[in-house]
Protein backbone atom coordinates (compact mmCIF):
# COMPACT_ATOMS: atom_id res chain seq x y z
CA UNK A 1 0.00 0.00 0.00
CA UNK A 2 1.25 3.50 -0.89
CA UNK A 3 0.89 5.66 1.96
CA UNK A 4 1.23 9.42 1.04
CA UNK A 5 1.02 12.98 3.05
CA UNK A 6 -2.83 14.26 4.29
CA UNK A 7 -4.03 10.29 2.98
CA UNK A 8 -6.73 9.24 5.54
CA UNK A 9 -5.97 5.58 7.11
CA UNK A 10 -6.78 3.54 10.25
CA UNK A 11 -4.65 2.26 12.58
CA UNK A 12 -4.47 -0.27 15.69
CA UNK A 13 -2.95 1.42 18.75
CA UNK A 14 -1.24 -0.30 20.98
CA UNK A 15 -4.42 -1.16 23.27
CA UNK A 16 -5.80 -2.66 20.07
CA UNK A 17 -8.33 0.27 19.46
CA UNK A 18 -8.69 1.08 15.57
CA UNK A 19 -8.26 5.02 15.30
CA UNK A 20 -8.62 7.24 12.77
CA UNK A 21 -5.74 8.93 11.42
CA UNK A 22 -3.90 11.45 8.69
CA UNK A 23 -0.57 11.26 7.49
CA UNK A 24 1.37 14.11 8.04
CA UNK A 25 5.07 12.15 6.74
CA UNK A 26 5.50 8.81 5.42
CA UNK A 27 9.13 8.42 5.87
CA UNK A 28 10.22 10.35 9.35
CA UNK A 29 13.64 10.26 9.27
CA UNK A 30 15.23 10.97 12.66
CA UNK A 31 18.77 12.05 13.97
CA UNK A 32 18.15 10.85 17.80
CA UNK A 33 16.92 7.32 17.48
CA UNK A 34 17.75 5.58 14.60
CA UNK A 35 15.10 2.96 15.42
CA UNK A 36 12.07 5.77 14.65
CA UNK A 37 13.51 5.81 10.99
CA UNK A 38 11.14 4.74 8.12
CA UNK A 39 8.54 5.19 10.90
CA UNK A 40 4.78 7.05 9.85
CA UNK A 41 4.39 10.51 11.17
CA UNK A 42 0.35 10.96 11.87
CA UNK A 43 -2.46 13.31 13.73
CA UNK A 44 -5.00 10.90 15.59
CA UNK A 45 -7.20 11.41 18.70
CA UNK A 46 -6.10 10.74 21.96
CA UNK A 47 -9.12 8.63 23.28
CA UNK A 48 -12.46 7.93 21.46
CA UNK A 49 -15.05 8.52 21.81
CA UNK A 50 -14.31 10.81 25.01
CA UNK A 51 -11.97 13.40 23.66
CA UNK A 52 -11.88 15.19 20.36
CA UNK A 53 -8.57 16.67 20.71
CA UNK A 54 -5.72 15.08 18.04
CA UNK A 55 -1.80 14.95 18.98
CA UNK A 56 1.07 13.97 16.63
CA UNK A 57 2.49 10.24 16.99
CA UNK A 58 5.06 7.99 15.22
CA UNK A 59 3.47 4.89 14.38
CA UNK A 60 5.09 1.72 12.26
CA UNK A 61 3.93 1.41 9.00
CA UNK A 62 2.79 -2.30 10.33
CA UNK A 63 -0.09 -0.90 12.39
CA UNK A 64 -1.86 1.03 9.38
CA UNK A 65 -4.91 -1.13 8.54
CA UNK A 66 -6.27 1.01 5.59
Amino acid sequence: MKITKNQKVQFEDKYGRILPAIILDPNVQCDIDPELNGCVQVSAPTFLPFSKEWNNALIDRDQIIV
